[in-house]
């Protein structure tokens, strides 16, 4: 499979738990072996249609006996089988920042969403101080994991989503801060409320919902 067998089988609780209560459509981007997406069906009940993308035939293939539908293939060229307004759920598990036009593609998808549908992404934070150390020493070196994993196209701080998203249609509602740091810098960040917040970030986890149209003052 290329990347090892547990990033493939991995449950992501991290960002089920923002799955809203009485979902019935869950769109798995990246779905690796369907772990997740047989996770949604086991605690939200199994009626719950659960619809993965995953380039990995490998995975995809697996995938296929633990949730409702697979669609093997790149995410940026496959055509979406759903209509407007059929999704309650899309979920990017680590998937947005290997994509050539992550941009484009939310903006897409974000069509298949309900109205009040939400989308839920994890994605790394670049500016985190252990990067930022090394860009000073002039260190840029790729990683089989994490923030320099090799596969990653592109790379993002809290600003830079906020404008992808918003660029896409989608407004963010909720961010959570996915924290790796020394003891001492976790400290300093809570004597001084939020001070190193951005830095000692390593992910951020997002959910957003369509932006409501802004009326033009009369």
């Amino acid at each position: 499979m290329g990347k090892s067998e547990a990033y493939y089988n991995r449950i992501r609780e991290d960002l089920v738990r923002f799955v809203p209560a009485g979902a019935s459509r869950v769109l798995d981007v990246g779905c690796g072996t369907g772990a997740t997406g047989k996770y949604i069906k086991d605690i939200m009940g199994s009626d719950v249609e659960v619809t993965g993308i995953e380039i990995n035939p490998v995975a995809g293939k697996e995938a296929a006996s633990k949730i409702n539908k697979v669609i093997i293939g790149n995410v940026e060229e496959a055509r979406l089988p759903f209509g407007k307004g059929y999704l309650d759920c899309i979920i990017y598990g680590d998937v947005l920042e290997h994509l050539v036009d992550p941009w484009e593609t939310l903006k897409e998808h974000s069509e298949f969403l309900k109205d009040e549908g939400c989308v839920i992404a994890s994605i790394p934070n670049v500016a985190h101080y252990r990067i930022v150390k090394e860009l000073k020493r002039q260190n840029w070196d790729y990683q089989d994991s994490g923030i320099l994993d090799r596969g990653h196209l592109r790379f993002f701080t809290i600003k830079g989503i906020r404008a992808m998203f918003l660029y896409s249609g989608l407004e963010i509602e909720k961010t959570d801060y996915i924290i790796s740091a020394s003891n001492i810098k976790k400290f300093l960040n809570r004597v001084f409320p939020g001070a190193l917040l951005y830095h000692i970030t390593e992910q951020y986890i997002v959910v957003a919902k369509k932006a409501c149209p802004r009326r033009d003052k009369s």
